[in-house]
């Protein structure tokens, strides 16, 4: 069981690997794969640390080094892994805000699809989706694929970088997830979407929502607002305040690397 964890983490980090190498143009991307992964483990080894916080570490460090050379170089043209129009330029060069990316999440990530639509992105995830289906809806909707399974990231079109994608490890928590996509594509908190189903929020005067309002909470809160696109009602009570100061943590850590 160990060892069919261990097989896992080692292609869903080959394959981050991959698209690093490919923002850095490298020529010879399978040697420079296997260059990398015997770093980690050599850091494994030598630091006394586990698999998956070496290849993190190993991944962070390549991809904090593409960050530094294209803010020197001022490269602000797309690598090839974001070729696949109408795709911006998501990664390593400046901010990307909530209107130039959106996400399809995987079946197992509908926890982060939620925070990332409550930073203001719009996040698709569909609890039963098969992962042909995913791959077929990303690439209509241009759409970057996040996903835990690596092996969905050995599909040729994944692994060619023909539409972009980014594996998570399944370790991590929800946060760090969320974490570790705003750091891989330098994302801003935008203006918060309905966090059931993505769609964009209306500010409604609380007096003509009274009858949805519990009394409590109409008497101490004046902002109110309506999802568009679902109806469900929201407003900004102590939950969404400590997803506010998670998101603000969050931007704030990713503008000081």
């Amino acid at each position: 069981m160990r060892l069919k964890r261990y097989s896992r983490i080692l292609r869903g980090y080959e394959s981050r690997f991959r698209g690093l190498l490919q923002s850095f143009r490298a020529r010879k991307l399978d040697q420079g794969v296997h260059w990398l992964v015997d770093s980690a483990q050599r850091l494994e080894v030598r630091e006394q640390v586990s698999t998956a916080q070496a290849f993190e570490r190993v991944c962070e460090t390549l991809s904090e080094k593409l960050a530094h050379n294209r803010r020197e170089k001022g490269a602000l043209d797309p690598s090839p892994r974001q070729a696949l129009p109408p795709q911006p330029s998501l990664r390593y060069g400046a901010a990307s805000d909530p209107g130039s990316v959106r996400f399809f999440c995987d079946a197992g990530l509908g926890g982060l699809a939620r925070w990332l639509r409550a930073a203001g992105y719009e996040a698709f995830w569909e609890p039963d989706i098969q992962d042909h289906h995913l791959i077929i809806k990303a690439r209509e909707l241009g759409a970057v694929i996040l996903t835990t399974d690596s092996g969905m990231m050995e599909r040729r079109v994944l692994r060619e970088g023909a539409l972009p994608a980014l594996w998570l490890p399944p370790a991590l928590s929800i946060p760090e997830q969320l974490a570790s996509v705003f750091h891989e594509f330098c994302l801003i908190t935008g203006e918060p979407r309905c966090m059931s189903c993505g769609g964009q929020l209306l500010r409604e005067a609380k007096e003509a929502l009274k009858d949805r309002i519990p009394p409590r909470t109409y008497l101490w809160l004046n902002e109110y607002f309506i999802c568009t696109r679902c109806g469900k009602l929201f407003w900004h009570g102590t939950h969404w305040q400590h997803i506010q100061r998670t998101l603000e943590s969050l931007s704030t850590t990713d503008q000081h690397r």
